[in-house]
């Protein structure tokens, strides 16, 4: 239609719909939200004990270098119902590799700390469960499968497979905007092959995190674990092919504490930047070679890349 004289266009308001329509639903799409999540995580840092060994003849230093890509699915409730609810199940597989940053202990002279290299791969479930705003609750199931032979893995035997059941409870607490305090208990019950690893495995951990920006947070944070193993010493007719030793671990009590620091930068949403330190001091009811008495401190960096879809 041409010429200026047309119908003139109302401004487009909004109005209260009339009380003669009754209850009007107003359809409308919900918003999407992703289901699952594909991660790779990489952290190197330094370890002053790597074999983690009470005798002087057996400590020393290493580089290590833990990546962990990981793909899992984490749907969101969306009836109100039961969106207290956070089911969550997935697989990740670690490499842990190390390289020399001191002269190494004499067993390891020859071959080089990075005959150590080994495998892990770890299926798991959970369920999560916002009991209130500041308590949240999870039960979970997994396993991890040690696979390791240094660099060469044709010749990689599983030397170690261990299946914990747990529970955990994490009390959380912001206050002056910034800041939050949280505690969180474990407990677990830890099925093993071989069967001297098995035990129950407890942890308490205390956490001060702050957010000076949002795209930055730091972390204080002390935590405790008393482990009692009650599994038997099996023969090597029971467990052909590890590489661990056949000692008895049944009335094994770990006793460690661990306390470190850590400042992570978010820049965007899909990737995040470590830095960390940590000390950790373990006493053992038991004389063991390794991972009894032993004190060790870390510090190195890390790099997360996660997409949601």
């Amino acid at each position: 239609m041409g010429g200026g004289g047309g119908v003139q266009e109302e401004t487009v308001t909004a109005r209260p719909l009339s009380p003669d329509m009754g209850d009007v639903q107003i359809m409308q799409e919900k918003e999407a939200k992703p289901w699952f999540f594909l991660t790779v995580d990489t952290q190197a840092f330094y370890n002053s004990n790597v074999l983690y060994a009470e005798s002087a003849n057996k400590k020393f230093g290493a580089w290590q270098i833990i990546t962990t890509p990981e793909i899992g699915f984490a749907p969101r409730i969306q009836d109100e119902q039961y969106s207290m609810f956070f089911p969550r199940a997935g697989f990740r597989y670690q490499f842990y590799s190390y390289a020399q940053a001191e002269p190494p202990s004499q067993g390891y002279a020859s071959t080089g700390i990075s005959s150590q290299n080994f495998q892990v791969a770890n299926p798991y479930a959970s369920l999560g469960w916002a009991f209130s705003d500041e308590l949240y609750l999870e039960f979970s199931a997994q396993a991890n499968v040690y696979n390791g032979s240094g660099r060469d893995w044709s010749t990689y035997n599983n030397f170690l497979s261990e299946y914990p059941l747990a529970w955990q409870a994490t009390w959380f607490k912001s206050f002056a905007e910034i800041q939050s305090v949280s505690v969180t208990a474990r407990a677990s019950y830890v099925l093993a092959n071989p069967t001297n690893f098995e035990r129950t495995d407890n942890n308490l951990t205390f956490a001060w995190v702050t957010n000076p920006t949002r795209e930055l947070n730091t972390q204080i944070y002390a935590s405790f674990r008393l482990a009692k193993y009650t599994g038997l010493n099996p023969t090597a007719e029971d467990n052909p092919g590890s590489s661990l030793g056949y000692f008895n671990n049944s009335d094994r009590l770990d006793f460690q504490q661990t306390y470190g620091a850590s400042v992570t930068w978010s820049p965007i949403e899909y990737l995040s930047l470590r830095a960390f330190v940590s000390w950790t001091k373990s006493d053992s009811s038991v004389q063991v070679a390794e991972t009894g008495d032993f004190e060790a401190y870390n510090a190195g960096t890390g790099l997360n890349l996660i997409y949601r879809f």
